[in-house]
């Protein structure tokens, strides 16, 4: 969304690791330009080589935090924001400046399914629980179209082994 990339930056399907630095680079998106970048406002220094100037800072006219989802932790304290959908995000956005009611919820682009019974509004204590969608084609295929949030392709696979291996699944091997 607010970088084009050019290189290998990696794959959160599979959980592969990017490239090394020399190998990777990076600009800001047109999108990153119009919504991200503020000329007036906008600290920059110069960049590794000289060359270039990149910016320090960048003033953001969007709720990124909610949109990208961030997860850090301090002394005794964590937190994760989970990512939110772009649309609904915009429509959220233009209800609370006009001081309408609205709903958010996550959104993952790695799909799965939520369960946000027990998400509290996104405030301390809520909970949501999230899920693969797993299809058996035949007695030797399943077919794993979305995975949950922070998972990989292989974590999942090796749960749903586990689960087989203990005869928790309802997938036979």
């Amino acid at each position: 969304m607010l970088i084009d990339c050019q290189g290998n930056w990696g794959n959160i399907l599979t959980g592969d690791g990017a490239a090394a630095p020399r190998y990777i680079e990076a600009r800001l998106s047109k999108f990153a330009l119009d919504v991200v970048f503020n000329p007036k406002t906008t600290e920059w220094k110069q960049s590794y080589d000289g060359r270039n100037k990149e910016p320090i800072t960048l003033p953001v006219k969007y709720p990124l935090l909610l949109a990208q989802g961030v997860e850090g932790i301090a002394v005794g304290l964590s937190s994760k924001i989970l990512p939110h959908n772009f649309n609904e995000l915009c429509e959220a956005s233009i209800s609370f400046l006009k001081g309408e009611p609205f709903q958010l919820y996550p959104d993952f682009q790695t799909g799965g399914s939520i369960d946000v019974s027990k998400y509290n509004d996104g405030e301390r204590g809520g909970a949501v629980k999230v899920r693969a969608k797993i299809n058996k084609l035949d007695n030797k295929t399943l077919a794993i179209t979305e995975i949950p949030y922070g998972k990989t392709t292989t974590s999942v696979i090796d749960s749903i082994l586990k689960a087989v291996d203990k005869g928790r699944s309802r997938y036979a091997r």
